[in-house]
């Protein structure tokens, strides 16, 4: 007597929003319009994602609705705060999760100033943003705050320091780090 194993194998077919391109940003006044009109009706939905996730060709997240998007670009293609993505069912905006930043308010425009800061903030190779007379960079923890203070101890009293939960966006050029 020969004994058989069946295994039935149930498949599940699940229901993923592919994205292949970046229909645009909400900073053009026509998306923008059209978004405010959707989203009044409850039409948007808004995918979070980290500054870290932009940076992926590849990417598989939920909206704030639920929606399970896969996002795979070609040819280098990255998304940015603001984005949107728009399916024939679906507009999304992508918005970037704020994150932890030292905000460095510089007092005295002084050239040597300025390039000791930039030689300290470039040692610990991070991203930086500029903003008139401010130099932001993202942080892992508060605690950084002390170590930075004390790489700038020599000229901390021409410098206004704090940390602040904010969108950060580096600077073009200035979020690479080659050797």
């Amino acid at each position: 007597m020969y004994f058989t194993k069946i295994y039935f194998q149930q498949q599940i077919e699940l229901s993923v929003l592919k994205i292949t391109k970046i229909s645009g940003n909400i900073l053009d006044d026509e998306l923008k319009k059209r978004f405010e009109t959707l989203d009044k009706q409850g039409k948007c939905e808004r995918l979070q994602v980290s500054r870290q996730e932009l940076e992926k060709t590849r990417l598989r997240k939920n909206t704030d609705k639920g929606t399970d998007v896969g996002i795979s670009f070609n040819g280098g293609t990255k998304l940015n705060h603001g984005d949107v993505l728009i399916s024939e069912e679906k507009f999304i905006l992508v918005e970037q999760l704020p994150e932890k930043v030292i905000s460095i308010k510089i007092k005295q425009n002084q050239t040597e100033l300025l390039v000791l800061l930039g030689h300290i903030i470039g040692n610990r190779h991070r991203p930086i943003a500029i903003d008139r007379q401010t130099i932001m960079f993202p942080i892992q923890a508060d605690s950084e705050l002390g170590l930075f203070k004390n790489l700038f101890a020599e000229f901390l009293e021409y410098l206004e320091i704090k940390v602040e939960e904010r969108v950060f966006v580096p600077r073009k050029g200035m979020d690479v780090h080659e050797h």
